[in-house]
């Protein structure tokens, strides 16, 4: 049983059209998301020094006079997804729809890399933990151990035995 909290994923809105903030409420009721809103890609530059997100979204119609690039924002955008969308052409609907099937794909993905590298490590382990069953077993079948040295024997055997069924296939 997983005690994980599940956070909202964050998304970072670039645009400097009028409603901006409605239409960033309407985004984040529809697709479930928390928007932060900035009107600048130099804004955007600066919230991304400050705080992770799990997509970053440009609208296509922002101005291109801004010293910042577009491009400079991609570079710096970490681990978030970049999406650059007109907004004013797809709405809140579109956006929202867009959005969550980026989000929703991306969680797969991530889910499918857990699990091949959980499988992987499984089957690494595998191997050294069988010698270590074996080796304990050789070692406390001699019977020449001290009771203390028989314990710690029997422990270790014991967690290398609950390594082996903790790596099982499920």
């Amino acid at each position: 049983m997983s005690h994980e909290i599940e956070l909202a994923p964050t998304v970072l809105l670039v645009t400097a059209i009028t409603g901006a903030d409605n239409m960033a409420e309407a985004i984040s009721e529809r697709a479930g998301v928390v928007i932060e809103l900035v009107r600048s890609r130099r804004a955007a530059l600066a919230s991304l020094r400050r705080y992770s997100f799990d997509a970053v979204m440009v609208d296509a119609t922002l101005p291109d006079g801004e010293v910042t690039p577009t491009q400079m924002l991609w570079q710096n955008t970490g681990d978030a997804l970049p999406v650059e969308v007109d907004l004013r052409a797809l709405g809140a609907s579109g956006v929202a729809r867009l959005l969550r099937g980026i989000l929703n794909r991306r969680q797969q993905m991530e889910m499918q890399v857990r699990e091949q590298v959980t499988r992987s490590l499984a089957e690494s382990m595998r191997g050294p933990i069988t010698g270590l069953l074996l080796q304990s077993d050789l070692v406390l079948r001699d019977g020449d151990l001290n009771p203390a040295a028989e314990a710690k024997v029997r422990e270790m055997r014991a967690l290398a035995d609950d390594l082996r069924i903790r790596l099982r296939p499920h």
